[in-house]
């Protein structure tokens, strides 16, 4: 499904699940007693709750205008109160789409005082005068600050247009955005005077001020969207569905904290019942530990108990039933406990070997979990035991455990990838020095928000590579289209561009004098590279030689690497080997030639040849 919307707020004060649980409930329209696990079915909804003392998580599936949305908010406990948080999520299948936060967050945050991490986020818009423009002022300036600060100017003869405008957008932006507007002309002054000229807000307009605000330092202004007062006093509150639309979307594509994207997987487990409450913050195994088996305990023998006598049953008296067992339930747990089992064994070992320093294969490990599912399913169907509408509840639970296994999966990416920049360090310094340096703090790997921030910073970093503006459009489209991919993505492109932009200039000084596939396999020491099961030079014959998907391939170049201005470009990096979409980085190694550079032609979606076709 589509996402649509996404909140994450940070909530220390008490009972945060039954607060939250209140509030979803009188949304929902349902009457609800607190039991830690309950369903109600409406007309056209399914609304379920599940709590435990530590986490909970709550859905409503609905049916709106033709598709159905579901609407999830999910609570965990942290460490500290200040790290509760809170994150709701709305997502869909196309046509559905969403124009305001749902209703209950507003509620929500009139609860309690909810941040995003660093300033205020609250139910109504900010009131803001003189005295509190230097509050105002700090907040932008917060580096930490997660939510855009959308502020409304004054306006001459304003009979309470701004203020109606403001109710809305807090209404409409509950969770993911905070609105102030400005009391006077005299506050508004004082803003403008920190603020600078480019990044101002006056005449009945609004601004709306992402996070990173730089005055004097800022190289596009105009990033920090304004909304000019003509528009708004001709249309009223119709004129900001533009800025709705605009804050709803980036929410979406805004990454989540590393305790929230940790949590997650842990509180799924805790609400199925396969880890304790207690054990949510334990901290995990490490890879020395996992390494060494442990046999399983045997049982002690019990003792030989000497049976005592015991007078016949009178016949009057019927022997008790035992009772009744769920064999369905017991059927699944047996399949869900052996599943289980699998990963756990696949995901250990995946981890020893990394920590042995051997070559994990990410797609082995998700080939394995596929396969996992593939047998779980299979299994509740042999079973022949669930019914019409268990077998639904079964698809959906199947569902959500392989969505889990997903999450799971990605985060081992990430985990991995950390892992493999700190051995590359760590061998670049025993090459220099032959000094044994673990246990020296490295700076974690750069995690981009988006593809095209990896081509941003590509660009500015990377002087090696050339990308081209033609490139912004497939990107922003692989960006907008599947947001849920996104993590898989970027992480690895920016490792491919890294290791492009190092073998460009290694083989441009004449350090090395093999290709790029032969530079990741074999790697020097310290040297940024991508696995070569990544790495293809060249198409099969059946794309090459077909004029159709030989002409999807020619992208632009400088003339003097040809007349033309444009060259076939077969070599390429798989951001995601199978499945759909899988993107591809399409490139011309001109290293060794006379540019000494590296020509990105093209990064998106899967180029047509005879399977896409």
């Amino acid at each position: 499904m589509t996402q649509f919307y996404q909140a994450l707020l940070r909530d220390g004060g008490q009972r945060l699940g039954p607060r939250l649980r209140r509030c979803f409930a009188s949304w929902a329209g349902v009457d609800d007693d607190g039991a830690p696990r309950a369903e109600h079915t409406l007309a056209r909804a399914r609304v379920t709750f599940a709590d435990t003392e530590v986490c909970g998580t709550y859905t409503l599936d609905a049916q709106v205008g033709g598709a159905r949305l579901r609407t999830t908010a999910t609570w965990a406990l942290g460490r500290t109160p200040a790290a509760n948080w809170v994150r709701v999520t709305v997502e869909g299948e196309p046509p559905a789409q969403l124009e305001r936060a749902p209703g209950f967050v507003a509620a929500f945050l009139a609860t309690g005082r909810a941040t995003d991490g660093a300033v205020p986020v609250e139910s109504g818009p900010h009131v803001v005068g003189p005295e509190e423009v230097q509050g105002l002022t700090a907040w932008l300036a917060d580096p930490e600050r997660a939510v855009p600060v959308i502020v409304l100017s004054t306006a001459r003869g304003d009979s309470g247009l701004i203020a109606a405008c403001a109710d809305h957008l807090a209404s409409a932006l509950a969770g993911v955005a905070v609105v102030a507007r400005l009391y006077d002309t005299r506050a508004q002054d004082e803003l403008n005077a920190w603020l600078g000229a480019d990044l101002s807000v006056f005449g009945g307009g609004l601004r709306t001020y992402l996070p990173g605000v730089r005055p004097g330092a800022e190289s596009y202004a105009m990033r920090h969207q304004p909304r000019g007062g003509g528009a708004i006093r001709d249309h009223g509150v119709k004129a900001l569905g533009v800025v709705v639309e605009g804050v709803i979307e980036a929410s979406v594509h805004r990454p989540l904290p590393t305790d929230v994207r940790q949590a997650e997987p842990r509180a799924a487990r805790v609400l199925a019942g396969t880890l304790a409450p207690g054990a949510f913050h334990a901290a995990a195994p490490s890879p020395a530990a996992i390494a060494v088996p442990h046999p399983p305990k045997k049982p002690a023998p019990k003792p030989a108990a000497i049976p005592e006598p015991r007078p016949e049953p009178a016949a009057a008296e019927a022997e008790p039933e035992p009772p009744q067992v769920s064999i369905t339930e017991a059927a699944a747990d047996r399949i869900a406990e052996r599943l289980a089992d699998h990963l756990d064994d696949s995901v250990l070992e995946a981890l020893v070997d990394m920590a042995r320093g051997g070559d994990s294969e990410t797609t082995a490990l998700i080939r394995t979990m596929s396969s996992h599912v593939e047998a779980l399913t299979r299994a509740v169907d042999a079973t022949g035991l669930l019914g019409r509408g268990g077998r639904g509840r079964e698809i959906e639970r199947l569902q959500s455990q392989y969505d889990q296994l997903e999450a799971d999966y990605v985060e081992l990416q990430e985990l991995e990838r950390k892992a493999q920049d700190r051995i590359r360090w760590l061998e670049g310094r025993l090459a220099e020095h032959a000094d044994p340096v673990y246990g020296v703090e490295t700076a974690d790997p750069w995690e981009a928000e988006s593809l095209m921030d990896v081509v941003q910073r590509a660009r500015k970093r990377l002087r090696r590579l050339d990308l081209p503006g033609t490139l912004d459009t497939e990107v922003s489209r692989l960006d907008v289209m599947y947001p849920r991919h996104r993590r898989r993505w970027t992480g690895k492109a920016w490792d491919a561009l890294c290791a492009l932009d190092a073998y460009a200039e290694a083989r441009a000084e004449g350090h090395f004098s093999g290709g790029f596939y032969d530079w990741c396999s074999r790697p020097r020491p310290g040297a940024a590279v991508v696995s070569p099961t990544m790495v293809s030079m060249k198409e099969s014959d059946s794309v090459t030689e077909n004029p159709k998907y030989h002409r999807a391939r020619v992208f632009p170049v400088p003339t003097e690497i040809d007349p033309s201005g444009k060259l076939f470009m077969p070599s390429h990096i798989k951001l995601q080997s199978v499945g759909s979409p899988a993107p591809r980085m399409h490139f011309l190694d001109d290293a060794g030639g006379a540019t000494g550079r590296i020509w990105i032609g093209y990064l998106g979606d899967h180029l047509p040849n005879t399977r896409t076709n």
